[in-house]
């Protein structure tokens, strides 16, 4: 019996260490935490077991979700990021919450963003929530020498005198919205839902000029993708659970399934391009940025540099970032843009004179004419201020850091509320609420009181890389809008934005077009 006893004994032990690890994890270290974080006046929301505060982030949410009132203004950050907004009342402009038992700091100081944004030691790195395994990872999560390599061999694709040569493309996707868009108006029905329009529209674009084909015949791809893209989420928003991932819940089997019939329909279009390379039928991969990508990646796989060019799965997942990421920001951009000038029509005189004295009333926008509509530029400055295509960033210490008067413990999480520092009365002045391209008059570094509070793309080494480009499409699309319409807000809107992977009118976009 003395062998039962010992047994008895081990997996006692066994247990005891188990559960004071686990009493370490949730209990200690969030206290450590926490004292240190008090020592240097920070305060914040009480830590709760498991979950942290991510229960309250996501139930404040709702709520205000819930309310189908219309906004009088643009003052959208308490109904955007209801919890941050209170907490920020309650607790001062920098706070400690929790996700998880994960300690998260709200930076919304511009000098202090610029510290971590431009930090090119790897010390402040991407915040990684459900892992993605390494062969789907694309710019957006990559680290080190791994994301330098990619941006190496995508870089090219991003260079302006590539991205002047899409305007054709461009254009001729605006021109087959337009057409449907004076069908309707002549009909009658001149109400339209411009989410709804250019979310079909950015989706054309970026499937010719990223994939070389129409939205028509990627339709099931990119419906694959919307799918994947909101399940996606919808699992980022809830406290990572360790060796979930691999369970066979409901959610996962879903992502498993969709990554897979997604990864499947680019692999193809891939595997053909090499195939006619290959046989000899034609001399390169396309002109299209998936063809850009896979020559500039030939070049960096040759005999010198064969260790720094891209697997097929890492292909894959940058044009599957590059259409996420792409066709999301510009249709929000359009999006916003046009409500705006749809609330203000002062301005949408004045974008409409600047298009038809630079472009012409019927004449294609083309790289040189876009380039000089300065106040078009303005206009989408002050879009992208008081609705940025990205509401917040995350990023992560790896080593215990000193950033501006606080020092900052290894594993803290840092949230930068990009909505709320565009919205920041003590930097943008007290008509930071009001539309206003007027501040933009003398450039972005001038428009606030400090040079980087403007941000709607980041900063620094990770800025997005696509941002030139979005910016190109959303100009050539609403100069040719511009030219044949004139447009205000429909009586149906209710002015309700929500972040939803991106900030978007939570009812649609519903305006009244009227052919000019």
């Amino acid at each position: 019996m003395e062998w039962f006893f010992w047994a008895i004994a081990v997996v006692s032990t066994g247990l005891a260490i188990i559960l004071l690890e686990v009493a370490k994890v949730i209990w200690w270290k969030p206290l450590h935490f926490k004292k240190l974080f008090e020592a240097q006046g920070i305060q914040g929301p009480s830590y709760n077991f498991i979950y942290g505060n991510a229960p309250d982030i996501v139930r404040m949410a709702r709520q205000e979700s819930s309310n189908t009132k219309s906004l009088s203004g643009h003052n959208i950050v308490p109904r955007v990021l209801p919890a941050f907004h209170q907490w920020r009342k309650t607790y001062g402009q920098k706070y400690i919450y929790w996700f998880g038992n994960k300690p998260r700091l709200y930076v919304p100081d511009p000098e202090l963003v610029r510290e971590i944004l431009s930090n090119k030691f790897g010390h402040y790195k991407k915040l990684q929530g459900n892992p993605t395994p390494k062969e789907h990872r694309g710019l957006v999560t990559l680290e080190g020498e791994k994301w330098a390599q990619h941006r190496r061999v995508i870089n090219p694709s991003f260079h302006m005198e590539v991205l002047k040569g899409m305007i054709p493309e461009i254009a001729e996707c605006g021109t087959n919205m337009i057409e449907e868009w004076k069908t309707l108006v002549s009909s009658g029905a001149n109400e339209i839902n411009v989410l709804k329009e250019f979310s079909c529209l950015t989706s054309d674009v970026i499937s010719r000029t990223a994939f070389g084909s129409s939205y028509a015949e990627g339709k099931h791809l990119f419906h694959l993708l919307s799918e994947l893209i909101l399940l996606r989420f919808e699992k980022s928003r809830r406290v990572f659970i360790p060796g979930s991932r691999f369970l066979p819940t409901k959610k996962n089997m879903q992502d498993w399934s969709l990554t897979k019939k997604v990864r499947n329909c680019a692999r193809q279009v891939i595997e053909s391009r090499e195939r006619t390379v290959g046989l000899g039928k034609s001399v390169n991969y396309g002109t299209d940025l998936l063809g850009q990508m896979m020559s500039s990646n030939k070049k960096q796989g040759g005999k010198v540099q064969s260790n720094i060019h891209m697997t097929t799965d890492e292909i894959i997942s940058e044009c599957l970032t590059f259409y996420t990421a792409g066709q999301e920001t510009t249709t929000i951009l359009l999006t916003w843009t046009m409500i705006l000038l749809g609330m203000h029509q002062d301005w949408q005189e004045l974008a409409r004179k600047e298009v038809l004295e630079v472009c012409g009333k019927n004449d294609f926008p083309t790289a040189d004419t876009v380039n000089s509509l300065k106040i078009m530029g303005m206009i989408f400055n002050e879009s992208m201020r008081l609705y940025p295509p990205i509401v917040t960033l995350f990023r992560q210490t790896e080593k215990p850091m000193k950033l501006g008067r606080l020092t900052i413990p290894a594993g803290t999480q840092l949230q930068i509320p990009i909505l709320a520092m565009h919205h920041d009365p003590s930097v943008w002045g007290d008509n930071v609420y009001e539309f206003n391209p007027e501040r933009f008059r003398e450039g972005i570094s001038k428009a606030a009181k400090h040079p980087n509070a403007f941000m709607p793309f980041s900063l620094g080494p990770r800025v997005c890389i696509g941002q030139n480009f979005a910016i190109l499409e959303a100009k050539v699309v609403l100069a040719m809008i511009l030219q044949r319409f004139s447009f205000v807000i429909s009586p149906n809107y209710i002015h309700a934005p929500v972040h939803s992977l991106s900030l978007k009118p939570q009812f649609g976009a519903q305006v009244i077009l009227h052919m000019n």
